[in-house]
């Protein structure tokens, strides 16, 4: 059922991100986790994770297996507690589906 009526816009070991064909909406996969959104709403917690992305990019990998990685997202209250390979996965997830939005919809305006 699910594939028939998702597309996956791009997948990790971690999670994936894929959008319902049917009503549009975006569900980002992140272990256990599943949270779905309008595009708008994904898009705004994609921009919400420019900071995280800056501020990930000079960290380096924790020594210690134990440390967490608290975010607390601008959607309706969410926060999330990640591994350092967990956030690296999770942005990875964000910009290359970002990344196949925006493909997506050059390709849909280009046919119309």
């Amino acid at each position: 059922m699910y594939q028939k009526t998702m597309k996956i816009l791009h997948e990790n070991e971690f999670g994936n991100i894929a959008k319902c064909k049917c009503c549009q909406e975006l569900q980002l996969s992140l272990g256990s986790v599943i949270i779905t959104f309008s595009e708008k709403e994904y898009m705004n917690f994609d921009n919400f994770f420019d900071e995280i992305r800056k501020d990930f990019a000079i960290e380096k990998p924790s020594e210690s297996k134990q440390k967490k990685y608290v975010v607390v997202t601008n959607h309706k209250g969410l926060v999330l507690s990640f591994t350092y390979q967990e956030l690296y996965n999770t942005i990875e997830l964000l910009n290359f589906s970002t990344l196949m939005l925006s493909v997506n919809q050059l390709t849909s305006l280009s046919e119309k």
